[in-house]
């Protein structure tokens, strides 16, 4: 938990776990669902949570998002507002490779993140969150938010909201939620 002030409550989450995360396969943009292990770790989190107040819930489109909050809002029972500013990082044609395969020409290929490969930079999922929390703040200044979402939009999202800089991506685990109060 980071406490900064004492208005907006920001609950920023990852998805559960997916088959493809079992896996070690670049998941992207992909429509993976839960596994059935992230199903029933969620239904923790989400037991977890259920005396938590939220105003509102902000998710990803993807399947694994929109399941991850239907999970925990079985206790809550708030419409689920989809933004399209929350999907996960573009991989491009990496998607669905599964990351041991990657050759070290690859693997470079990969961290370069060019447009002409459909991926999607670091510096646009930033530019992203910034615009959705700058959104937030601006919309919801003293409410409850759950936002559930990906890595690497976690990730930065939560670097945003707490004004530290961004570690990079892979700083959320399957499930885990993190609260910021701005």
């Amino acid at each position: 938990t980071y406490i900064q002030g004492n208005n907006m409550k920001l609950y920023i989450m990852r998805h559960g776990t997916t088959v493809w995360n079992e896996k070690n396969i670049i998941q992207g943009r992909s429509n993976n669902r839960l596994s059935r292990n992230g199903i029933s770790a969620l239904q923790e989190v989400a037991k977890q949570y259920k005396d938590t107040h939220f105003d509102t819930i902000y998710a990803s489109p993807l399947p694994r998002t929109m399941q991850s909050a239907n999970i925990i809002n079985q206790y809550h029972n708030l419409p689920i507002q989809k933004d399209d500013r929350l999907l996960e990082i573009n991989q491009g044609i990496f998607t669905g490779r599964k990351k041991k395969s990657l050759t070290p020409e690859e693997a470079q290929i990969k961290a370069l993140r060019l447009h002409s490969n459909g991926m999607e930079t670091y510096a646009e999922v930033y530019s992203r969150m910034q615009n959705f929390f700058d959104y937030l703040k601006q919309t919801y200044c003293k409410d409850s938010i759950l936002v559930v979402t990906h890595n690497a939009c976690a990730t930065m999202l939560y670097s945003i909201a707490t004004s530290t800089p961004p570690p990079g991506v892979g700083q959320f685990n399957n499930g885990e939620i993190r609260l910021v109060e701005i």
